[in-house]
């Protein structure tokens, strides 16, 4: 009887701190790339994440190249936050590299994967 409720509390120790094992943002810079090819229409997504929480992201369809730089952060030890910094430059704005959207919520998976909507990025080596 002793042997199982040690068992248990073992098994349930290692569950937890797995569980709540927390992402540190050193684990997490690095390249993260997806190429996602459909019949008639390809995108791919590069994701660059510095250890000074700057970052690059960049999404290349058919016939544009948004990209934006700015800020990352670790939120709810499961979520990445990237703040893209604004532009000055107006025709920056008006061109097809301008990415809109200044935030972006990306769900951490593991250290090598991260997913971006439906997209899994994975950590390039």
């Amino acid at each position: 009887m002793k042997r199982a409720v040690v068992y248990v509390i073992i098994t349930l120790g290692l569950f937890f701190s797995c569980k709540t094992q927390k992402i540190g943002q050193e684990a997490l810079c690095g390249t993260f790339y997806k190429l996602n090819k459909e019949k008639n229409f390809s995108s791919s997504y590069t994701l660059e994440l510095r250890l000074d929480s700057s970052f690059t992201f960049i999404v290349m369809v058919k016939d544009a190249k948004p990209q934006c730089e700015g800020k990352w952060k670790i939120i709810d030890k499961e979520f990445i936050l990237l703040e893209c910094n604004e532009s000055s430059n107006p025709f920056e704005m008006l061109s097809s590299g301008y990415m809109s959207k200044k935030e972006h919520k990306l769900q951490v998976i593991n250290n090598d994967k991260i997913k971006y909507k439906d997209f899994v990025l994975k950590r390039k080596k």
